[in-house]
């Protein structure tokens, strides 16, 4: 079993080859705790497999050499999981393209060896069942120059595109899928080819096969990585559609936050005006003027400066719909979060909760914001009455307005910036109370 046969060493390097080749890819996914202590687990444990997988006499032939390497690439995608704080299909996403690169990079070095003429037969003989491959100082080096290069060149084109925090969740899971069972079928055809060439060896016929499987898997890549591509259009087309609403609804707000400031002012002149033609001031008076400047004393202080003036401005507007406004927060610890991302979570959600409960009695009109740390777990709870009657569709709630369009982008920006800083979203509702439940694992941005 040890040493027994080409592919019992080849097994091995295939995969390092894997495991270098999606290295590129996820080097810049969140990482879960104990990082260190998982990938050198998970290196290890790969590395078992790849030594102790086990080589019968009989199992020199495609189907055991396919689903051999099938397997150990599905071993990678758990061991990637198990150190990734990420959705599986980014898991999924980044191996595929993982797999379509060592791919290419085996058949541009089978290529390169065929054409000319180095080591006759050496990319056949690394499938076979006795050492006989014979290779040398010069016929190493042009491996490691043609998995070099290659490794390298599909880094810049597609890898190197891959952001931090990145979401590669792609709407079309289908087609993803179909790109891995392309470069699936890839890895098949080489091996039942390679086994086919060991009585009747063709270089010419060899070298158009490995253009051909090469050819399919940049395509493959190609139309991967256009996918994730088309995803950040579009989300940042809706993004953009958001933001003009929101400037709309923003200017609507600012309007009417001056008009009550001016009304305030107007009535607090009359009271002063009041005050100066009588010699005394009676308690009505003295409550009116203490209600005109309260308007003043809506000021939020979190520790988050971006995110005290979101607050304040929503505070203005609850005072100004006679709605009770609470928070009880420690913005500090949101720092990790752009403006952009803050702007739009918290005003969508404080946003929501205003809408919910304008439909409600005064003794209602009552939204509270409270954060809380459990070690490194932060979690924000926006909470406010409702009619009771949320209906939900994937865990979101439905809009009960017309333009559902647009409407329904809020809730879905919301979970997209939690998951977006790796959190996690929830929303209940317990009778009339609408629970907004956030959750982030500020561990990884303590840095």
């Amino acid at each position: 079993m040890f040493g027994e046969s080409q592919l019992f060493w080849y097994k091995i390097v295939f995969m390092a080859e894997l495991l270098l080749s999606e290295s590129m890819f996820v080097n810049r996914l969140k990482r879960r705790r104990f990082f260190v202590l998982r990938i050198l687990g998970s290196l290890f444990a790969l590395g078992a497999l790849a030594v102790f997988f086990p080589l019968f006499s009989w199992s020199y032939n495609a189907i055991y050499a396919s689903l051999l390497f099938i397997l150990f690439f599905v071993a990678t995608l758990g061991a990637a999981a198990f150190c990734f704080r990420e959705p599986f299909v980014n898991i999924l996403f980044c191996g595929v393209a993982a797999y379509s690169v060592q791919h290419i990079a085996f058949q541009f070095y089978s290529f390169i060896v065929n054409i000319f003429g180095i080591n006759d037969n050496a990319p056949i003989g690394i499938y076979g069942d006795t050492v006989t491959a014979y290779y040398n100082v010069f016929s190493g080096l042009v491996y490691f120059v043609s998995y070099a290069m290659i490794y390298w060149l599909m880094y810049i084109m597609f890898a190197s595109r891959i952001e931090k925090n990145s979401d590669m969740r792609i709407r079309s899971i289908s087609l993803l899928l179909l790109i891995g069972f392309t470069v699936l079928v890839c890895v098949v055809l080489n091996a039942i080819i390679t086994y086919a060439s060991y009585d009747d060896f063709n270089s010419v016929i060899m070298s158009c096969v490995e253009i051909s499987i090469m050819i399919s898997c940049v395509l493959s890549l190609s139309v991967q990585f256009g996918l994730l591509t088309n995803r950040e259009m579009k989300t940042e087309l809706e993004s953009v559609y958001h933001l003009w609403h929101q400037e709309q609804k923003q200017f609507a707000t600012s309007k009417a936050n001056i008009d009550l400031i001016n009304i305030k002012c107007h009535d607090l002149k009359h009271q002063i005006r009041k005050i100066g033609s009588t010699s005394a001031v009676s308690e009505s008076a003295m409550r009116e003027i203490e209600d005109a400047i309260n308007i003043y004393d809506s000021a939020v202080k979190t520790g988050n400066e971006s995110l005290d003036v979101i607050l304040t401005e929503k505070s203005l507007l609850c005072s100004a719909n006679e709605i009770t406004f609470t928070v009880v927060a420690d913005g500090g610890r949101l720092g990790f979060m752009n403006d952009v991302d803050l702007f739009t979570l918290f005003g969508n959600a404080i946003d929501n909760a205003v809408e919910a409960v304008l439909k409600l009695p005064a003794e209602k009109r009552i939204i509270s914001l409270t954060t809380n740390e459990n070690g490194e777990l932060f979690s924000v709870n926006i909470r406010n009455f409702c009619l009771g009657n949320v209906t939900f569709s994937d865990g979101l709630p439905v809009t009960t307005k017309g333009d559902t369009d647009y409407h329904g982008f809020g809730m879905k920006s919301i979970k997209r910036i939690v998951e977006k800083y790796g959190g996690n979203m929830s929303v209940v509702t317990d009778g009339e109370v609408f629970n907004l439940n956030l959750l982030f694992d500020i561990g990884g941005f303590r840095l």
